[in-house]
């Protein structure tokens, strides 16, 4: 019996140990999308990474991704409370080596205070995306990045976030929670939706977990996105559901 014990807390220990290693990984996966409103040979690409939380961003994925991106777009949960505002700073510092960073609040940002928050954002140039969009020229097509408040303040106006949206642009739609594509979807037809949050439930059994696995949904012209995330919350380990943050390529 003691010796079945003995091995029992050894196997618990490497489990530990193994599920915090994944929680730290660094996964940057790579997906394309055809856009038919974009012309032939053409691409924009866009980094996306949301619920970092309380993690560190490795200055070997920013080197990695230098030059390879047109502009990066944060999720939410860029931070969460407890986390010293040096690091969130020095995260959204390391991220604008890449491009033009833009943001969407997730449920845990406001933790640190708004106000702190939205200086941080505001004195690195970040564009914080509030029910609202925003075009960007591209070679040849206009994308319309598009981002709502975040849903659990109860601030999402979703008619004003896609407003200004115009015919023949490629639609870039960013928000949290993805419980909300289906909103986006009822008022516009956006190419590109990209979500977090749900962290793939961070710990599975198998297919089972609390909640979906993170995917990449192809439909016809358009794709959905729902991320793992890049960090975790709460007990920081994962299992079955990798740390992961995304390049995605669109192109004609």
């Amino acid at each position: 019996m003691t010796y079945i014990i003995i091995l029992f807390i050894i196997f618990s220990a490497m489990m530990m140990f193994y599920m915090r290693f994944l929680a730290f990984q660094t996964n940057i996966i790579k997906h394309s999308l055809q856009i038919k409103e974009m012309k032939d040979g053409e691409q924009f690409k866009i980094f996306f990474i949301s619920d970092i939380h309380r993690r560190q961003i490795p200055e070997k994925l920013i080197h990695s991704l230098v030059g390879e991106v047109d502009i990066v777009v944060i999720g939410g949960d860029l931070t969460e409370k407890g986390v010293p505002l040096e690091r969130t700073e020095k995260n959204i510092v390391d991220l604008s080596k890449l491009g033009p960073v833009y943001y969407v609040y997730g449920n845990n940002d406001r933790e640190i205070g708004e106000e702190h928050l939205n200086s941080i954002l505001e004195e690195n140039n970040v564009e914080i995306l509030n029910n609202t969009s925003l075009a960007i020229h591209n070679s040849h097509s206009v994308i319309r990045l598009v981002g709502i408040n975040d849903g659990f303040s109860g601030r999402v106006r979703i008619y004003d976030a896609f407003q200004e949206v115009l015919e023949n642009e490629v639609v870039v739609f960013a928000c949290h929670a993805p419980a909300f594509f289906n909103n986006a979807k009822k008022v516009a037809s956006p190419h590109l939706l990209m979500a977090g949050h749900l962290h793939g439930g961070q710990i599975r059994l198998g297919p089972i977990g609390i909640y979906e696995k993170g995917t990449f949904r192809v439909k016809e012209n358009s794709a959905e996105l729902v991320s793992n995330g890049f960090g975790t919350t709460g007990i920081h380990l994962r299992l079955g559901a990798k740390s992961e943050c995304h390049l995605i390529t669109l192109f004609g």
